[in-house]
This record gives structure tokens, C-alpha cells and sequence, in this order.
């Protein structure tokens, strides 16, 4: 009965300090964590669908930044779709909103840092689909020389569409503001890298459909554009500006371009 008596006893001294052991271990954890937080330093590097060093523990991210009055990252890579109108725009020029689009898979690969409690520096790259529609009597054209010049249709014809399209390799940079209640604002420039341009005009003429096609256009190779987004949580919307001419100014009409849009960040 005795010998029960101390082997009970010094099962439960052992499981007793086990327990004090695990909670010590979690309480240095914890501690530990609150540090790094409060000393955050270099970056935070991200690719979708993989987790990074801070979403592989976000639960505890979470619960330290809020009671630390600490806003959580954004989330910064995002697909993006937006209607673009042309502006400042050469004689004959007439891009339709409705019809020309833009397709975006923004910061594909992300590196974000920490600027302070509520602002965050984001340096990404991505890819972009641009499709510049006119939808009215004129064509885009593309001479012999190269140059692109804005033409009617053959007299007759029942016009589709005649359109610039451009692929283009970005590199955002953007200042995310937390706002609260998952709220974001960002801003910032986005450097295009075009690297590729084609030219494609339907319409119909004596009842057959007529089509012609054109690519390696003279466009702009390195273009810029400032931009801006409201986020909550993962779905948003976003605005931008491009000040640079779509095509190479001796090769084509001049316009430039504003987008807006919705993004869907994940």
C-alpha cells in the first residue's frame, strides 16, 4: 500500500512539473514573439498559396498585433480587372471604356516591410493584359513604314471592333495604410515593362466577315503609372494612371489611359 501510495505521488510531482514546463515553454514563446513584433527588421517575402514566416503562425500574429495595437499585413497579391477609358487622345482616337479592359495578376512575388504600427512598404512583380477598343467608325491601321495611323472603315463596312493589345511585365510599389476594421488604402507608382503589342480590327463588308491582324508594334517598351487601392478584407477596388503614351510617339496616334476597377487579393 505504501509503495502505491509513493508511486502515485511522484506521478503526479512528475505530471505536475510537466504541465509548469509546457506552460513556461508557451509564456517564452509568447514573449518571444511580442519582441520580434515590437522590433520588427528586414523583409517579408511572399509567393500565393505559400505560406511566408508570418502566415505560417498568424493565428498567434494576430493575437500579439492586437494586443500590441498593431494592424496585420495586407494582403498584397491580388487579381485585378478594370475598364480603361483613353485621355488626351490624337484626333480620330476614341477608346471605348466598355469595351477595353485590363487584366492584372499583381505581385506575384512580394516583399513587404513594416514601416510602422499602421503602414506597411510593398515592393512586387506581376503581369498585366491591356486591351485598348475603339468601337465607333475608325480602325487602327497599320502602314508599311510601321506606322500606325486611325482610318475609316471601306465605305460600306459594319465596324466590330479594331483594338491595341499590350502584355506587359509590372512592378508595383505601393504604401498600404491600415485603417481599421480591415480596412486598407494604398498608393503608389507601378513600372510596365511592355513587351509585347499587337494590332487586331474585325467588321463585316458585304456580308463577309473581314479580319486583320498585326503584332511587334512600335509601343512604348518602359511605361509608368501611379495607382491607388481601397481594400477590405480581400475584395477592393482600384484606380490608375498612366501619363505615357500607349504607342512610340513616331509610330502612332498619342493616348494615354486611366483604369478603374475591382481586385480580389489573396
Amino acid at each position: 500500500m505504501k509503495t502505491k501510495l509513493i508511486l502515485f505521488t511522484l506521478m503526479m510531482m512528475a505530471t505536475t512539473c510537466g504541465i509548469k514546463a509546457q506552460n513556461d515553454s508557451i509564456a517564452a514563446s509568447v514573449s518571444q514573439e511580442v519582441y520580434n513584433e515590437d522590433h520588427p527588421g528586414g523583409w517579408d517575402f511572399s509567393i500565393p498559396f505559400l505560406s511566408s514566416r508570418r502566415e505560417a503562425k498568424s493565428v498567434d500574429v494576430q493575437s500579439i498585433e492586437t494586443r500590441t495595437n498593431r494592424a496585420p499585413y495586407p494582403h498584397c497579391t491580388s487579381f485585378q480587372f478594370g475598364f480603361i477609358s483613353g485621355i488626351d487622345e490624337a484626333p480620330g482616337v476614341n477608346i471605348d471604356m466598355g469595351q477595353s479592359f485590363e487584366l492584372e495578376l499583381r505581385n506575384l512575388v512580394a516583399f513587404t516591410s513594416r514601416l510602422g504600427k499602421w503602414t506597411f512598404f510593398n515592393l512586387g512583380f506581376g503581369v498585366d493584359w491591356r486591351n485598348y477598343r475603339m468601337t465607333g467608325h475608325n480602325q487602327f491601321l497599320l502602314n508599311d513604314d510601321g506606322r500606325i495611323t486611325v482610318e475609316p472603315y471601306p465605305a460600306g463596312a459594319n465596324p466590330d471592333f479594331s483594338r491595341i493589345h499590350t502584355f506587359s511585365l509590372v512592378v508595383p510599389l505601393q504604401i498600404h495604410f491600415a485603417l481599421g476594421g480591415a480596412w486598407y488604402f494604398s498608393c503608389g507608382p507601378e513600372l510596365s515593362f511592355n513587351t509585347y503589342a499587337s494590332l487586331k480590327t474585325r467588321y463585316t463588308l458585304d456580308g463577309e466577315k473581314q479580319k486583320i491582324e498585326a503584332n511587334r508594334l512600335h509601343r512604348n517598351k518602359v511605361t509608368y503609372g501611379l495607382m491607388c487601392d481601397l481594400t477590405y478584407n480581400r475584395f477592393g477596388v482600384y484606380f490608375k494612371y498612366s501619363p505615357c503614351n500607349v504607342l512610340q510617339s513616331e509610330f502612332g496616334p498619342k493616348f494615354k489611359s486611366i483604369t478603374a476597377g475591382l481586385k480580389l487579393s489573396f
